[in-house]
């Protein structure tokens, strides 16, 4: 059983589904089942996205984007630490700081899930993920990150020992699980005389060719969770247990 902490660092964690809906399925289709769960999730806001790709062989305009569209909705709390993106490429479930448990949140994933599932029928699940941002304050004064790092970046001898920034990126796979989990680090914006925040960014995810109707996507939830734990806690010290007390 992982760790609890009093004061822990998640910002945010999501529940994320995605798949491959019917063909005739709109935006209407989604926007309707704010009926649904309106009562808990009043509030209302389309999703946008923006697509790009980059052409090498125009030097002129070598960036080309296709403007804003609309691919879904999303439901919010009152409180806005809970939201429902019902989308046509798939669902997510986000919980805000304070997170709570778990135990607490899957469900209310789930249960969010069953509605969206119900309603459009997805042809196809096509990945499952989990992810978890993390800040962790540590004292402004400190300036190795290694003591609250096991992974920490190193500026190379010979060099100024002072580190002004960092972005670090690395995909862990688990071939025995059949998952893999994607590990950034870099500063917060929060750099102040007492505290500095550094986000730890944990996203593990399952590629799956699975029925919507599978009672393995639970299972498969279950192991993105323990792969979530080992990454977290395999990714700071002691030390840094200590700040979530």
């Amino acid at each position: 059983m992982a760790e609890v902490f009093p004061n822990p660092p998640i910002t945010e964690g999501l529940v994320d589904i995605r798949v491959q809906l019917p063909g005739e399925v709109s935006l209407a289709d989604l926007e309707i089942l704010h009926d649904k769960i309106k009562d808990s999730y009043p509030e209302k806001k389309s999703r946008k996205k923006l697509e790009a790709t980059f052409d090498p062989k125009d030097e002129k305009e070598p960036l080309k984007a296709v403007p804003f569209a609309t691919d879904g909705f999303i439901f919010g709390t009152s409180d806005g630490r809970q939201l429902a993106q019902y989308r046509l490429d798939g669902f997510t479930f986000n919980r805000l700081r304070p997170y709570s448990r778990w135990e607490e949140v899957f469900p209310e994933a789930k249960k969010l899930w069953e509605i969206y599932r119900t309603a459009v029928q997805p042809v196809l699940v096509t990945r499952l993920a989990v992810r978890y941002i993390n800040t962790i304050e540590i004292p402004s004064k400190a300036i190795d990150y290694d003591h609250y790092l096991t992974a920490a970046p190193k500026v190379p001898e010979g060099l100024p020992q002072l580190l002004q920034s960092f972005l670090t990126r690395i995909e862990v796979p688990f071939p025995d699980r059949d998952v893999v989990a994607i590990i950034t680090q870099t500063p917060s914006g929060k750099q102040d005389p007492l505290k500095s925040g550094i986000i730890l960014d944990i996203d593990v995810c399952a590629a799956v060719n699975l029925s919507a109707e599978d009672a393995r996507i639970y299972e498969i939830f279950g192991v993105l969770r323990e792969i979530k734990n080992q990454v977290f806690f395999s990714s700071i010290s002691e030390r840094t247990k200590e700040l979530f007390q």
